[in-house]
């Protein structure tokens, strides 16, 4: 093979490998939220919507953009992740108190201390009740050395970055307020 043709080869092959989209699992329910969410007898509640005015730039590296299953945007996959945790906890319910919510800031590296990263995500939540808060959270993982394995690893800490914020979200003392009926 001749040296152009190598070339333009390995040309064609960074550039397909640069342009892959990393994709999170689905969101899975974490246990200790479902747990904490069963303390609120008797509430009823679903989130709405979610809305992102904050910038927030999905690429990761030079390798691609992160991007949720199924699809899903950002503000979709919150919503999506908490309204699973309220089905799970026996709280979700359509003619409940309504949430909707913005999120604040949402950023993540995957390099940080080099081999680390870190997802870092603020929501504020406003309840149909009256009653509000904010919420943020920053979870820590290790993401790895090369773009492919640090890319692969920020998009799989996704669900647990969430998980962590629904944690802080409904070990909140305001927590309570936001879901109380009308």
């Amino acid at each position: 093979m001749s040296m152009k043709k190598m070339a333009v080869v390995t040309v064609c092959t960074l550039a397909l490998t640069a342009c892959s989209t990393m994709q999170p699992p689905r969101y899975s329910t974490s246990v200790d939220n479902i747990q904490k969410l069963k303390t609120f007898d008797g509430a009823k509640a679903r989130v709405t919507e979610l809305t992102q005015t904050s910038n927030f730039s999905a690429n990761c590296r030079l390798m691609g953009p992160i991007e949720p299953a199924d699809g899903l945007t950002i503000p979709a996959f919150i919503t999506k992740a908490i309204n699973d945790e309220f089905k799970m906890a026996n709280i979700y319910s359509t003619d409940g108190t309504q949430i909707t919510g913005e999120i604040t800031n949402i950023e993540f590296s995957s390099t940080s201390g080099l081999t680390n990263g870190y997802w870092d995500i603020g929501v504020v939540l406003n309840s149909s009740n009256g009653n509000s808060m904010s919420v943020s959270n920053k979870y820590t993982f290790k993401s790895g050395f090369d773009a492919i394995t640090a890319c692969n690893a920020t998009a799989d800490a996704l669900t647990p970055a969430v998980q962590d914020l629904i944690k802080t979200a409904v070990n909140n003392p305001a927590f309570s307020g936001l879901i109380q009926t009308n």
